[in-house]
């Protein structure tokens, strides 16, 4: 009985020891030039006001992950690319009591060779917001 304890006692710690590093993997696969969250700040609740947080330089093959929040629990965001060898593999959203998040992941190409554009927008009943990133062809290496 002791040992069927002892086991089912390891088992757990194990699984646990498990899930946790998944978790930390997760975080540490991010790149370096990605970002998210952004400091919104402090604003009146009967304005519109957007963050943003990204990188300004990427690599051909390159994923980076770009932030921005907007002060409404309830609103839209919209992220499109206006030209460059770019592509949206994802986007994530979050709201806390006050603002709503949105990460989006882009892939650069490998045939990316900078001058990358796109838009993010973020609309409630208040109004909305739009901001336009240029993303340089990174040249450090």
């Amino acid at each position: 009985m002791k040992k069927s304890i002892k086991l089912l006692l390891l088992v757990a710690i194990a699984t646990f020891q498990f899930s946790c590093s998944s978790d930390d993997d997760n975080e540490a696969s991010l790149n370096q030039k990605s970002f998210t969250s952004c400091d919104i700040g402090d604003f009146s609740p009967t304005s519109t006001k957007m963050c943003f947080n990204g990188a300004d330089f990427a690599l051909p093959n390159e994923t980076i992950t770009f932030a921005a929040e907007f002060n409404a629990r309830v609103a839209t965001f919209t992220w499109t690319i206006e030209s460059g060898s770019i592509e949206i593999i994802n986007i994530e959203e979050s709201a806390t009591d006050s603002t709503l998040k949105s990460i989006a992941t882009f892939k650069f190409n490998s045939d990316f060779n900078g001058d990358a554009v796109f838009k993010v927008k973020a609309k409630d009943s208040k109004g909305s917001v739009e901001l336009t990133h240029v993303v340089a062809l990174d040249e450090t290496n």
